[in-house]
């Protein structure tokens, strides 16, 4: 929705991470649940403090831009400076090095993006933006931890979210999760041995959303909202969740690596892949 992403266009809303951010801390230490929070610059510039609980409370801030664009509508130098500059403010108001990026709206979309390879150059450990399913990303894109090599020496882990339905591809967040029976998000999630399930905070939490929605619009924001998160929280038990920063450390401290090979549609550019299996 381009009108509220764009500053310059968005109507006044009330600032609901101020509160849905504690609500969700509290939420995640009742439940004794760690995790990657991918928080966007702008929304750090408005609440330093909030992001600054985030880290302390023991959950990874990572990077998820500066606005929530998608990549492709900006040219690679600007959406280089962009992150750059989120990643920045980031780092500025946890004290310690942010090492993940996602995309909004996952939209590097698969392996041949020239923007991956930003991420890969600027440092980050990992980037978990390439969803394996149809119309977020592409069923060629990893479904499980991938290392990432260009040419000349460009290296990144990719740590795609879970995916379930079979040759479906559905992504384990938004809508299509929140209108599964949990049942079967947990039993893809078991199946897996690498599961990364997505949130926001303001599905956790049934008032309704600041701001005017129509059609699909509508339809993504508000399918299978009410009670999901109770309903989350039954997919999640007893399952090991962990930040994604501790994951790509492992992985690059001693993770077993498959040989690399080239895709065979592979574009210029496009990375070497290798799929990661994870012990324990």
């Amino acid at each position: 929705m381009p009108e509220y992403v764009d500053p310059e266009r968005r109507p006044p809303l009330v600032e609901e991470l101020d509160r849905l951010l504690p609500e969700t801390l509290a939420r995640f230490s009742t439940l004794g649940l760690r995790a990657t929070f991918f928080v966007l610059g702008e929304v750090a510039e408005r609440l330093p403090g909030r992001v600054r609980e985030v880290a302390e409370a023991g959950h990874e801030v990572a990077c998820h831009g500066r606005l929530h664009l998608r990549a492709d509508d900006r040219p690679v130098a600007r959406f280089r400076a962009d992150v750059e500059r989120a990643r920045a403010t980031l780092e500025q108001i946890i004290g310690r090095a942010v090492v993940g990026f996602r995309a909004p709206e996952w939209s590097l979309r698969n392996l041949a993006n020239p923007r991956l390879r930003v991420i890969a150059e600027l440092g980050f450990a990992y980037d978990s933006s390439l969803m394996a399913s149809p119309g977020a990303g592409s069923r060629a894109n990893p479904r499980q931890p991938a290392a990432l090599t260009w040419q000349h020496g460009a290296r990144i882990l990719e740590l795609p979210p879970l995916v379930w339905g079979g040759r479906l591809g559905l992504p384990a967040g938004g809508w299509c999760a929140r209108c599964a029976p949990p049942s079967w998000l947990r039993r893809a999630a078991q199946g897996s041995s690498f599961a990364l399930l997505v949130v926001h905070p303001w599905e956790l939490v049934d008032r309704p959303l600041p701001g005017l929605y129509t059609g699909f619009a509508r339809f993504f924001h508000e399918a299978g909202r009410r009670g999901w998160g109770a309903r989350l929280e039954g997919v999640l038990a007893d399952l090991e969740l962990r930040p994604l920063a501790e994951i790509a450390a492992e992985a690059r401290a001693g993770g077993s690596a498959l040989p690399e090979t080239e895709p065979a549609s592979a574009a210029p550019g496009t990375p070497l892949a290798a799929s990661l299996v994870r012990h324990g």
